[in-house]
């Protein structure tokens, strides 16, 4: 019984030592021990800074580096402390609190003892120096925004030029424009524009934006009505000749199916050279293909994607043409034209030019084209794969326009009907960029009219082309370049469907529904022979393909394909 009397008084004086009821009572401790913020409704916790009686709290609007907003409302924030046993705080921090502006509590310990504290919460960001980054506009009831092609930061005095189409059919009010405004956190505009108010641009807009330190900048918002941009383009990728894994520099032909481009690197007297297979989608090299034979000269498609392999005449070899129909099949002689059975229509050299098709090789009709040197053109009809005759048509073209002879020369026609118009180039060469001659570009419709495109749109030499449908309008692609063969060359696109707008020189009225594009230099040199130009539409959009070549070991850097894309817009 005794033991059991010990043992009962020794857990009240344990009891009684846990509490030390009078310590508490008589406790000073008014020190908030940590104390965090938080958004409402969310995880993330900020700690704050206690410094004496003041407690800052640094909370990320945006998260450092990508503008990425977290949140922006601070009057709507809970607050989680931890204070000394004993200790009240007041007011209590349960709830929704707005932190918008200094918040004040006050910490009372046991005894009584009261600590005030400055609850402030500071946005972070506060040094962003661009202000500006971002001013469009939108014609009412439509999503389509329009902003400058210039790129913040902008600096004190920009003008910002918004173009922005105005055509009959959506003719453009600037007396009633919709803006949208982005700015980097912390900074501010005057004047306040509101996103549903609509904003006159009769005359440039005046705004002063400042900056998270500061800095007040002017900046002025000018609407520029432009005609409607019926096609887009751009440099899609560029694949030099190193990528694709070709020994040669001079890429003398272009080939271009759906899926795939074709390179040849032919040889002369034998077979050991291939013919390359790459996807037109990224450039990968998908096969090398052994040629039919030796000469092989020229690859092209047909409008089914099969590819054709001809020969040049060299030697007696005549002219022949091999058609493959995929990239596993075995190649088929489809025609033979031996050169000392008709020496007349088969000279030598036939089939070093460049060589194209139009239609179908293998059912139906199909039109082949190539040149030669003395102002002649050569034509055949291939009906049900066969070549309807053994000899081709053979056409001079107009000596008063060519001079009797040309360079280089190629000619194409639209389609395999027999009313399609034809298209023609050719370039003689010259002494200087303004002597007369030159490259020209015709168009011969089926009625035998002749269009000619103004010569001052396309530098010196047209080096190759392509001519395409997209929309039921009509367009052609131009490799072109200036009279040196170390002169830069260019990617030049026309609309061509209204064909008496081709006289159209650089500042006629409706110049630029005539020229659509031209790219940045190309860096290529060429010895006349090498380079082309295919494109493959699918629906509204043209992938145009452009093989640039280089004859000089410095410039071999720029040898390769370039795809680029053109997006027709529909209005």
């Amino acid at each position: 019984m005794k033991t059991f009397q010990y043992i009962g008084f020794l857990l009240c004086l344990l009891i009684m030592a846990c509490h030390k009821p009078d310590a508490l009572i008589d406790s000073s401790d008014n020190k908030v021990r940590s104390i965090y913020v938080k958004f409402a409704g969310t995880d993330k916790q900020y700690p704050g800074v206690i410094t004496d009686g003041k407690i800052s709290f640094d909370v990320p609007i945006y998260l450092p580096g990508n503008d990425t907003l977290i949140s922006t409302d601070i009057s709507k924030m809970e607050i989680v402390a931890s204070i000394p046993i004993g200790a009240t705080i007041a007011p209590g921090l349960t709830g929704i609190k707005n932190l918008s502006d200094p918040m004040e509590i006050a910490v009372t310990a046991a005894n009584g003892a009261r600590q005030p504290y400055t609850l402030t919460v500071r946005k972070t960001g506060m040094n962003y120096t661009k202000g500006l980054l971002e001013f469009t506009v939108h014609k009412a009831g439509q999503t389509k925004v329009y902003q400058s092609s210039q790129a913040a930061p902008y600096n004190n005095g920009d003008t910002l030029f918004i173009d922005i189409p105005n055509t009959p059919k959506d003719p453009l009010n600037v007396t009633q424009l919709l803006t949208k405004v982005k700015l980097e956190p912390t900074c501010t505009m005057t004047p306040e524009l509101k996103e549903d108010v609509p904003v006159d641009f009769t005359h440039p807009l005046e705004i002063k934006v400042t900056d998270g330190v500061g800095t007040v900048r002017t900046h002025y918002i000018a609407i520029r009505p432009t005609n409607f941009i019926k096609a887009r383009f751009r440099e899609v990728w560029f694949k030099s000749v190193e990528e694709l894994g070709l020994t040669r520099t001079n890429i003398r032909n272009l080939a271009v199916s759906a899926d795939y481009f074709f390179i040849p690197e032919f040889n002369d007297w034998n077979t050991d050279g291939k013919l390359f297979a790459f996807s037109t989608n990224d450039g990968r090299l998908m096969k090398k293909i052994d040629p039919p034979t030796t000469f092989s000269s020229r690859v092209m498609t047909d409008e089914q994607g099969r590819f054709l392999v001809t020969t040049w005449n060299e030697s007696g070899k005549g002219f022949i043409l091999y058609r493959y129909n995929d990239l596993q099949s075995s190649p088929e002689q489809i025609m033979n034209l031996v050169s000392w059975d008709d020496p007349t229509f088969i000279p030598a050299q036939l089939g070093i030019n460049k060589v194209n098709i139009k239609g179908d090789s293998k059912s139906g009709k199909a039109y082949m084209y190539t040149t030669m040197p003395n102002g002649q053109y050569y034509t055949w009809e291939l009906n049900n794969g066969a070549a309807a005759s053994p000899r081709p048509v053979v056409t001079r073209f107009d000596p008063a326009k060519t001079g009797g002879t040309w360079d280089i020369a190629a000619v194409k026609r639209l389609t395999a009907d027999a009313a399609s118009d034809k298209y023609f180039c050719w370039y003689n060469e010259g002494a200087a960029e303004t002597d007369g001659k030159g490259s020209r570009f015709e168009i011969q419709d089926a009625a035998g009219t002749y269009y000619r495109l103004n010569p001052v749109n396309h530098p010196y030499k047209i080096l190759a082309y392509d001519v395409f449908t997209v929309n039921g309008d009509r367009f052609v692609a131009m490799l072109a370049q200036g009279i040196r063969s170390n002169s830069e060359s260019r990617v030049l696109v026309f609309e061509i469907t209204d064909k008496t707008k081709l006289p159209l020189a650089p500042g006629d009225p409706g110049y630029t529904d005539l020229k659509l594009f031209q790219s940045a230099p190309l860096g290529m040199t060429t010895d006349l022979s090498s380079g082309d130009v295919q494109v493959v539409v699918n629906g509204l959009r043209a992938d145009i393909y452009v093989a640039t070549t280089a004859i000089s070991s410095q410039a071999a850097a720029n040898a390769g394909v370039r795809k680029f894309n053109m997006e027709y817009q529909v209005e």
